[in-house]
């Protein structure tokens, strides 16, 4: 299994935005990145935007995109995986999923971004907007159709899902059950010990359909052991994406190796 970690674009990079963030995870020992897509990374609050660096997909030039390429090939690290990290600020100013019209041609940007740069899959997610599960479906439809035509496989996050208040993980599941795409399934990020379910449980519910995999930084409270043959069981063989603070990537990485030397 690959180790991959969430990072985002820099600003002032005199490559492109992601030359420099390549290069710091090839040196820690990276093998890929998941690119967020965000308004605010690294969350500035402050004045002036410009240093926050681009971030829609729609700023990203075909000449970017090209740069971006290379610099993957010449560090050797994929962006195997992206994140439509801006829903939560679309959300805030679009609390329904009737308001998802435009959000939904942002989220097909952010499958030609991400299919352009060779990415396998993307995290989508709609914040905190509710609505009905037939609005629900008809966005997620919308993109999956997309990653169907880029060959990209779209994931919603487990976790966020019960945001819509449309249900929980079940409900996600059967969404996927519903939509029956080979292109969409579960971005699956279980929140033990927050949550009531542990990583192995969860895993063994989704199954098959999981498209990708979140991870925060090893807890004592989770049975690595159990996790990773849940994962051998249904067959996932990807990523390992940490979803942690930049300080933490290179300790993270070397737990992440004790972990699998350890309970693999």
């Amino acid at each position: 299994m690959k180790i991959s970690i969430r990072v985002g674009f820099r600003a002032n990079d005199g490559t492109n935005p992601l030359d420099a963030v390549l290069a710091d995870c090839k040196e820690i020992g990276y093998d890929a990145i998941e690119l967020m897509l965000s308004p605010n990374y690294p969350y500035q609050v402050t004045l002036p935007w410009s240093n926050r660096g681009p971030w829609a997909a729609e700023s990203v030039t075909s000449e970017v995109r090209q740069s971006i390429r290379a610099s993957i090939a010449r560090h050797g690290v994929q962006v195997a995986t992206a994140s439509s990290d801006w829903a939560w600020q679309y959300a805030s100013f679009n609390p329904r999923l009737s308001q998802w019209d435009r959000g939904v041609e942002l989220l097909k940007g952010d499958v030609n971004l991400a299919a352009d740069l060779g990415a396998r899959a993307i995290l989508i997610h709609v914040g905190e907007s509710q609505g009905t599960w037939a609005e629900i479906r008809s966005i997620v439809e919308r993109v999956t159709v997309e990653g169907e035509r880029r060959k990209l496989k779209v994931g919603f996050e487990a976790g966020i899902f019960a945001r819509t208040g449309l249900g929980g993980l079940p409900e996600l599941i059967k969404l996927v059950d519903e939509i029956n795409s080979p292109w969409f399934g579960v971005y699956e990020h279980c929140y033990w010990p927050r949550g009531t379910a542990q990583p192995h449980e969860e895993i063994a519910l989704v199954g098959k359909r999981m498209v990708a995999l979140h991870s925060s930084y090893p807890n004592v409270q989770v049975d690595y052991r159990k996790m990773l043959a849940a994962l051998r069981e249904v067959g996932y063989d990807h990523e390992w994406t940490y979803e942690i603070p930049w300080e933490q990537a290179r300790p993270g990485l070397a737990d992440y190796r004790h972990i699998v030397s350890s309970a693999g």
